[in-house]
């Protein structure tokens, strides 16, 4: 008696290993950490903390360094400062907060600055 070949697939063990992967990640998965970790710099180290001045252009164009009106921008980026904060007018142009980065950029280049809009 002649056998005869079988020609479809045999799919259990496929199944198998299937339901036994789906099994491992439903387990796995809820007891994965969820916590960015993120490497935040030690303060406490002793570490420096970042010089910020504050620039205010007001309504008429004029720039205050610090609260103190009529300082140059020159002499007070004289001070090495990390960070800026300029607060401009929201009435003022687009050309004038442009212009004081600019200045800002042609005396301390990649310093970083933070742009304010109120209303004062």
């Amino acid at each position: 008696m002649a056998t005869r070949l079988r020609s479809d697939i045999n799919v259990t063990p496929l199944v198998d290993i299937v339901l036994v992967l789906l099994i491992v990640f439903m387990t796995l998965v809820p007891a994965l950490p969820r916590v960015l970790k993120a490497g935040l710099p030690d303060r406490g180290s002793g570490a420096p903390v970042p010089s910020l001045l504050r620039l205010t252009l007001g309504r008429d164009g004029s720039l205050d360094v610090a609260g103190r009106p009529g300082v140059s921008l020159s002499a007070a980026l004289g001070g090495r400062p990390d960070r800026i904060l300029l607060r401009v007018h929201p009435d003022l142009p687009f050309s004038a907060p442009t212009r004081v980065l600019d200045e800002i950029e042609g005396l301390r280049p990649g310093t970083k600055v933070a742009l304010v809009a109120w209303s004062g």
